[in-house]
């Protein structure tokens, strides 16, 4: 199911389809056509049958470039990026590339290799699609002055660490979008604080409130406004959980303790005995469950209903004990 960074990535690749040229450029050094847009990423076959990818660029109708950004092994790549290169090849008559974005080595080398098989007889089906492997040096590298855009890609780099080298990136990360314009900035930053895991976001938020960790800059007082602002929603967001939680545990102890007092009545009204406005009004006033199971159990062989509630009363009084009479001496008797 794809996360909250793969999703912000992907927006971001789909609404700035610049942003992949200048990584593949920063990262390999080739250069991407600028022609490049978004198109469906729902490929269809004759049959009804439909492969979703991440994201598909076209560029004229003989340029394509396929894009997965890939966070953890995945066997079924093995069949879906051949077939989806199959069919964008068979559709355009041009071999596009395919290009996979991950932030974990193990996944980078398990991408070069996971398309490439062979049967024993000795037939070979590879595809080596292009992998981009944004570890703790490549996020580095892409807090590059001159690219303030690769920024994003940087901070996505450092998603699965905490240390203070990767707190260190990310900060700079968000630093370098004070030099995008008005409109891309603010998305930038939102999207690098929603990348970023709940360790990362707690250490910048204890760093923001220390000027010699963070020093004061504009872009600093942003961050930690942008900080302090996610924090209140986070807790809002806690709070009318645990609110409803709390809501519905009620709302169901509140229904069991109806239920109980609607078969207590219905038990007292079946068995002739008729409950006054107070009785039912006592009943109706007790949300205790034990207390309610314990009149229902005496309400089934209760003669009235007082005695059902626990009220009983004593027909007989108790007869006041006699004193025993003592036994005289054989030497008084005479």
């Amino acid at each position: 199911m794809p996360s909250t960074p793969h999703e912000v990535l992907i927006v971001a690749l789909r609404e700035q389809p610049g942003l992949l040229g200048a990584l593949v450029s920063k990262l390999t050094g080739v250069k991407l056509p600028r022609s490049l847009k978004p198109a469906d990423a729902t490929l269809r076959f004759v049959k009804p049958a439909e492969l979703r990818l991440d994201l598909v660029l076209q560029g004229g109708r003989r340029r394509w470039v396929l894009v997965e950004l890939q966070r953890g092994v995945d066997p079924a790549k093995r069949r879906r990026w051949p077939l989806a290169a199959s069919l964008l090849f068979s559709q355009t008559g041009a071999l596009g590339d395919v290009i996979v974005i991950t932030a974990r080595r193990a996944v980078a080398r398990w991408a070069e290799r996971v398309a490439c098989v062979r049967t024993r007889l000795g037939t070979e089906l590879q595809l080596r699609p292009v992998v981009l492997h944004l570890g703790a040096d490549e996020g580095k590298a892409l807090l590059d002055e001159r690219h303030p855009e690769l920024a994003l890609f940087a901070a996505w780099a450092m998603q699965h660490r905490h240390g203070p080298g990767a707190r260190a990136v990310v900060e700079r990360a968000f630093e370098l979008t004070e030099r995008l314009p008005r409109a891309l900035r603010r998305a930038q930053q939102r999207a690098i604080l929603s990348v970023l895991s709940e360790r990362m976001l707690e250490l910048l938020r204890e760093a923001s409130m220390n000027p010699d960790k963070i020093p004061e800059t504009p872009a600093a007082r942003k961050l930690r406004l942008f900080l302090e602002a996610q924090g209140r929603k986070k807790g809002r967001a806690e709070g009318e959980a645990k609110g409803r939680a709390e809501g519905r545990a009620e709302g169901e102890a509140k229904g069991r303790a109806e239920g109980r007092q609607d078969a207590l009545l219905t038990l007292l009204r079946a068995r002739g005995l008729s409950p006054s406005h107070d009785d039912e009004a006592r009943i109706r006033a007790c949300a205790d469950a034990a207390k309610l199971d314990r009149w229902i159990a005496q309400a089934a062989t209760a003669t009235t209903v007082r005695e059902a509630l626990g009220t009983r009363t004593h027909s007989a009084r108790a007869r006041p004990r006699t004193p025993a009479r003592s036994r005289q001496s054989p030497a008084s008797r005479s």
